[in-house]
């Protein structure tokens, strides 16, 4: 009975957070039609779109404040409050390394890199969902770089977004009694769903899977965070400059390296690569 209630938290945890992140979305703009509509009509409803439309970075870090305060209360209540604060941290960053953050920016980087392949595959198999995609990522205020934009896109959407997914949901499955394998592919795929965009699904289940496993091998949601973090940063200016500035045979270049780089540096941090000397250390302690 208790496996099976930690499925259920598990899908209560899902559904609340679509609920709140989209449901806040509806609820910001229906509250700014309204107000614009009694301030002054037509006109005022015509600016107050023109502003959510230009203030992108804006409105979302106001959708995830209230999904943030719930979820981060929630995790703390399950996972933090019985083991303190304190000894959560310890076990949090006990694993973590120089190397460790070296091998997860070189991740970050052959991550996003190879997405480009998928989503030139998905753009051969399915033009119109990548046409679909590339209007929302133009209209998204995801390159209007700013103090904003870094809250919007660096620090709010990983923070909340991990504690949800491999902090709450991939903990229930596997206190539910699910294998780490399973557990990780149904947080994966829900991540994917999660996101309400074909295009996006597909590349954000692929990338929930890897941080899934990040969380799994470091026994932390601080590294997938840092991966998640990272991977915005690089998908967003680091792919704008490399656009700008590369050309096209050196972009192919840079594509064509990220596969072999992406699974040496997976099997760098499979082994424990430069993770040695500190495990000694413990040993000796």
């Amino acid at each position: 009975m208790k496996k099976t209630n930690n499925y259920w938290m598990a899908v209560l945890v899902f559904v609340l957070t679509m609920v709140l992140l989209y449901g806040g979305t509806l609820f910001i703009s229906l509250v700014a039609a309204v107000g614009g509509a009694v301030m002054g009509g037509d006109r005022a409803l015509d600016l107050v779109e023109r502003f959510i439309m230009e203030n992108q970075n804006l409105l979302s870090c106001l959708i995830y404040i209230v999904p943030g305060a719930v979820f981060l209360t929630w995790y703390y209540f399950a996972f933090v409050e019985k083991r303190g604060v304190r000894q959560t941290l310890a076990s949090h960053t006990r694993r973590l390394t120089p190397a460790c953050f070296g091998w997860v920016v070189l991740l970050g980087f052959a991550v996003q890199h190879v997405i480009s392949l998928i989503m030139a595959l998905i753009y051969v198999l399915l033009p119109s969902a990548m046409d679909q995609y590339t209007e929302m990522i133009d209209s998204s205020g995801i390159t209007e770089y700013s103090i904003l934009w870094a809250v919007a896109t660096l620090i709010l959407p990983p923070i909340v977004e991990e504690t949800i997914f491999r902090g709450l949901i991939l903990q229930y499955l596997g206190r539910a009694g699910a294998g780490f394998v399973v557990a990780n592919l149904i947080q994966a795929v829900l991540f994917g769903v999660f996101h309400m965009n074909l295009v996006q699904g597909i590349y954000t289940a692929l990338l929930g899977f890897l941080l899934g496993w990040l969380a799994y091998r470091y026994d932390s949601i601080l590294v997938p965070m840092l991966l998640h973090a990272i991977f915005n940063l690089f998908g967003t200016v680091l792919v704008d400059l490399e656009s700008r500035f590369l050309p096209d045979i050196v972009l192919t270049l840079i594509i064509l390296v990220s596969v072999p780089l992406l699974i040496v540096t997976i099997l760098m941090i499979h082994f424990g690569v430069g993770e040695k000397k500190k495990k000694i250390r413990e040993v000796q302690q």
